[in-house]
């Protein structure tokens, strides 16, 4: 059995040229707000605030990854980001919890935006589908035990995930985001973080593995000379002993990725337990490479 819980741009000029400058150019603009409004109402109808519309979107960017152009796959990221967010999250969810969500949000924004990148080069490499689950306000509240904590201004909210259709090694599914309709787009709310419990277990309160010894990973020296930096993401099994399986690479350099499998498999966690009993789970974790531009001409 397997449960999931789900734990984020001359000064000189005769006057009768700077007339004909004048009229040409009124039309000249005319034009081109006329084609930035027909662009955006282009892209509202392309993908219009429903479930079949955001698995369009997704599907797009599907298509995207796997042309391999991560320039391209960002900058469609980077219009997922909420406009304006500290009052976006404070109108929807009230003063005091919007602060605290804007506050997160921004927090974390960018190397959400990274992870989320990182999923889409993964996914690129599998066969699956994507669905979409609209959310319904009841399961939006910050207790629903709570019935009057609901939100100040309710808006569409859809949850999209991934399965996984062919045999390559990995999770069979993963949480891809949730997404919310602002401004005449879809938006990353944020990217859920998940894990599958692999063991059979009695229901009852889960507590999650907390990471309690972090093996550093040695930095390739190849990837060194190279200046080479960045992210790599590995599915692991976290086993009922605490010790780390990695199952297999999510994305990443090929160049750091060996380096990051022998850190992680290093790792050591108090396990995950329901009914206080530990049990294995199955998750993702990243490993980033970073060094300073000093450190690099000290080596060489």
């Amino acid at each position: 059995m397997t449960n999931m819980k789900t734990l984020p741009f001359g000064m000189s000029i005769m006057a009768f040229a700077f007339v004909v400058c004048l009229v040409c150019s009124t039309p000249l603009r005319a034009r081109q707000e006329t084609g930035s409004k027909t662009a955006q109402s282009t892209t509202e109808e392309s993908y219009p605030n429903t479930a079949d519309g955001l698995h369009s979107l997704l599907t797009d960017l599907l298509a995207v990854a796997k042309s391999d152009d991560e320039g391209k796959v960002w900058s469609e990221i980077a219009e997922m980001e909420i406009p304006d967010y500290e009052n976006w999250f404070m109108s929807t969810y009230g003063q005091e919890k919007g602060q605290a969500l804007a506050g997160e949000y921004g927090k974390f924004l960018k190397p959400s935006e990274k992870q989320f990148e990182m999923l889409w080069m993964e996914l690129a490499r599998q066969e699956g589908e994507i669905t979409i689950n609209k959310l319904d306000t009841a399961n939006r509240r910050f207790d629903p035990a709570k019935k009057g904590d609901a939100l100040a201004n309710p808006t569409d909210e859809f949850k999209a995930d991934w399965k996984k259709t062919d045999t390559s090694t990995g999770p069979a599914t993963q949480g891809i985001g949730y997404f919310c309709f602002v401004d005449g787009k879809f938006r990353l709310k944020n990217s859920p973080h998940e894990i599958h419990i692999l063991s059979t277990a009695k229901p009852g309160p889960v507590v999650f593995a907390k990471l309690i010894n972090k093996v550093q990973p040695v930095y390739p020296e190849t990837a060194r000379k190279l200046g080479l930096r960045g992210m790599v993401s590995l599915n692991v099994v976290i086993h009922k002993d605490g010790t780390v399986t990695v199952q297999n690479v999510g994305a990443g350099h090929p160049l750091l990725a060996p380096a990051a499998v022998t850190a992680v498999q290093q790792w050591k966690y108090e396990p995950a337990t329901v009914s206080g009993e530990p049990v294995e789970v199955q998750s993702k974790v990243y490993v980033t490479f970073e060094f300073s531009q000093q450190q690099s001409e000290q080596k060489q």
